[in-house]
């Protein structure tokens, strides 16, 4: 592992948003596979909201292409 970032922010401050950039950019730039990337949230309704937001991204990009 080369990198190991915290968020820790209150409530509506963008984390998920900035997550989902972080996440992309490693996937789209920096071509780590998704499978090799970890991202621990406290609840499960967080997980697949950053899901869904991460494959709406990465859907909108190859669209574009």
């Amino acid at each position: 592992m080369s990198e190991l970032l915290v968020y820790k922010a209150s409530a509506g401050s963008g984390k998920t948003f900035t997550l989902v950039e972080r996440i992309v950019k490693l996937i789209q730039v920096k071509g780590v596979q998704p499978e090799s990337i970890l991202v621990v949230t406290f609840t499960e309704k967080a997980a697949r909201e950053l899901t869904k937001r991460i494959s709406m991204v990465l859907r909108c990009m190859s669209w574009k292409a």
